[in-house]
């Protein structure tokens, strides 16, 4: 007998909705990550898929992992996805295989809990949650993350399928391929609209993380956005008046091109 409870029924059918809708990896990833992270709280939740012999991280709330994780390193994720079955670990510094990332941060994440996305008996990639404290996660949390899992590896195939047949093989190209006019009108146009979090900016308009930083820059040095410290770890970022001129300019220019 399933110990999914009723609300995880609830918000599982809700997500099941809600991906049916969206139509990219990023955007189902990001939607992803945001629900999980509110039905299973934990200090980083990550949602990365396979391309070939690589684990690519997809979208990350929390702790930010920024190098790709290759799946012939020993890892919880790696042995996620060779095993084809769910790892919970209570305490990873007894584990031998947890790898810490790119240890940029001053803390160690004690718990983790690794679940394959597997669609026809095929590992598409993982969803993972960690934690500082030690023993954070419980059976039922496991069983809860392979239910949405399951839900979200039907949604990244059929995103990944079509963008296969849409885009050939320069899919991974396609942020290239798009014009900086576009991408500074996007940036500007999220944080207009009240997004606020760097990392989300970039998840949202499906830039590349070092460019998206570096037009993140430039827009600030050109008083377009500013950053605002929220926390010690968390700042914002607004648009000024100067960037809502800059918008309206920015859609005039995309709106003759597309023409």
């Amino acid at each position: 007998m399933s110990r999914v409870s009723g609300d995880i029924e609830a918000k599982l059918s809700f997500m099941k909705d809600t991906l049916a809708r969206l139509y990219t990896l990023e955007d189902v990833a990001m939607f992803a990550t945001t629900m999980l992270h509110s039905i299973i709280p934990t200090d980083k939740v990550a949602l990365a898929i396979i391309e070939g012999n690589v684990l690519k991280s997809v979208s990350t709330i929390g702790k930010r992992v920024i190098m790709d994780l290759n799946l012939d390193w020993p890892s919880v994720n790696a042995r996620t996805v060779k095993t084809m079955r769910t790892q919970l670990v209570n305490d990873t510094e007894k584990d031998p295989d947890y790898f810490p990332g790119n240890g940029s941060d001053s803390f160690t994440m004690l718990s983790e809990l690794c679940v394959p996305m597997v669609h026809n008996d095929k590992v598409l990639g993982t969803i993972n949650f960690e934690n500082r404290r030690p023993g954070r996660f419980s059976e039922e949390d496991a069983e809860a993350a392979e239910a949405f899992a399951a839900e979200i590896a039907d949604a990244v195939h059929r995103v990944c399928g079509k963008r296969a047949l849409v885009e050939g093989p320069q899919v991974v190209c396609q942020v290239g391929a798009r014009s900086t006019v576009e991408m500074y009108h996007d940036l500007l146009r999220v944080v207009y609209e009240g997004e606020t979090v760097l990392n989300r900016i970039l998840n949202k308009t499906r830039i590349h993380w070092v460019t998206g930083k570096g037009m993140v820059d430039d827009l600030k040095v050109k008083g377009y956005i500013v950053r605002e410290q929220v926390t010690a770890r968390r700042y914002v970022y607004r648009i000024t008046e100067e960037g809502i001129k800059a918008l309206k300019t920015c859609e005039g220019i995309v709106g003759i091109f597309r023409e």
